[in-house]
């Protein structure tokens, strides 16, 4: 069952997945990998640790795929990334007095930012999805 920390987003929950199955497939620069590949994708999820949201995606992420890591998005850096295919980064309280992740313009590995986090990101790159 999934809590109410994200039960209101739950169309999110799925996007996320489809977007770790093309942020996947870019990462190792394939064609489009079967079902049973797309599991074998190691995952970083850096969030709030310890948060109801953070057990709520681990938990759904581990049911699609073998590895799934967690880490701090208050303490990020672009490092924490080396053994990961994807990484999520999400914040889910108080997300405007939330931490301010930087990723360097350089950085090359697939990310997929949810909340404030990605509006923050899109930003600090001068992108023009910043909020959507």
């Amino acid at each position: 069952m999934i809590s109410s920390a994200i039960a209101g987003g739950f169309g999110v929950v799925w996007a996320t997945v489809a977007l770790l199955a093309g942020a996947g497939s870019h990462a190792q620069a394939q064609s489009t990998p079967a079902a049973p590949e797309l599991g074998k994708l190691r995952i970083l999820y850096a969030g709030r640790p310890g948060s109801d949201r953070e057990k709520d995606f681990v938990g759904f992420l581990k049911k699609y795929f073998d590895v799934v890591g967690t880490g701090n998005l208050e303490t990020f850096k672009e490092t924490d990334t080396q053994g990961f295919d994807v990484t999520l980064l999400d914040w889910d309280w108080n997300e405007l007095q939330g931490p301010r992740p930087t990723v360097s313009e350089s950085f090359s590995r697939p990310v997929v930012t949810i909340g404030v986090p990605g509006g923050l990101i899109g930003r600090q790159w001068r992108l023009k999805t910043g909020y959507m």
